[in-house]
């Protein structure tokens, strides 16, 4: 059985289908990976999954268990945590304070083990060890990202929904984030990854769908999807990325 199944997912935004009949699975320990260019639906589908938006038809599944109906928090509790675009770190809240935060679908936990686990993220992301005490707002954008991930981890999910980790972020911090996402796979939380960098988004991928316009357009293992020279052009940037660098 599938950990998560979208069947036939549809989600209006007024008269705009953002989402339509859009169906795939993600196996317990998988990275699985939704591609497409802005506009696409990727993000509103993880907002469907999570609770924030209601779907317009079809259903989505989580250990064979219907969503459907659940608010967000009921959802958190399931075993499904969202790390939302643009990270929303609390600014006047230290990173530790944030970090924490994450553990409060987690009801009975005493201030000795919530310390001990936040200080067990800083160990995962040794590179906010430093800034443990500092404010969100004074953090660069990767060091928020970092702590919108160790603030999802902190909720014990059994998949993690991230949307556009490397959105803004410099190359070499884009590297560092997607080696902790192979970590955290590496360490049993499945991924249910969104990312425009097709490139990235396919490092750590089991298998990818592409979305287009609110459809699911293609899908298959990484190897499969940069294999073919079209695919690449009209999907993942491949000929653009060719022609910049010539």
């Amino acid at each position: 059985m599938p950990l998560l199944e979208i069947r036939d997912l549809s989600v209006r935004y007024g008269e705009i289908e953002a989402v339509r009949g859009v169906s795939f699975a993600v196996e317990p320990g998988e990275v699985v990976t939704l591609l497409g260019s802005n506009g696409a639906g990727k993000s509103t589908t993880l907002k469907a999954i999570s609770g924030l938006v209601r779907p317009a038809g079809g259903d989505i599944l989580f250990e064979g268990q219907s969503l459907l109906g659940l608010k967000p928090e009921a959802i958190v509790r399931r075993g499904l945590a969202h790390v939302p675009e643009g990270r929303r770190v609390f600014p006047g809240l230290t990173v530790r304070e944030n970090i924490a935060l994450g553990a409060s679908n987690r009801s009975g936990l005493s201030k000795r083990v919530l310390r001990d686990e936040v200080e067990g993220m800083f160990e995962l992301f040794p590179d906010i060890r430093r800034f443990g005490d500092a404010l969100g707002w004074t953090l660069s954008g990767g060091q928020l990202q970092m702590v919108a991930l160790a603030r999802g981890l902190m909720a014990k999910p059994r998949i993690l929904l991230l949307d556009e980790p490397s959105l803004g972020l410099a190359p070499v911090i884009v590297q560092a984030v997607f080696a902790i996402i192979a970590e955290v796979r590496r360490r049993g939380t499945t991924v249910l990854l969104v990312e425009q960098n097709a490139r990235m988004g396919l490092s750590v991928a089991d298998r990818g769908y592409v979305l287009e316009t609110g459809r699911l357009v293609l899908s298959g293992a990484p190897e499969t999807l940069w294999a073919d020279d079209d695919i690449r052009a009209a999907y993942l940037g491949g000929r653009a990325k060719v022609a910049a660098e010539g």
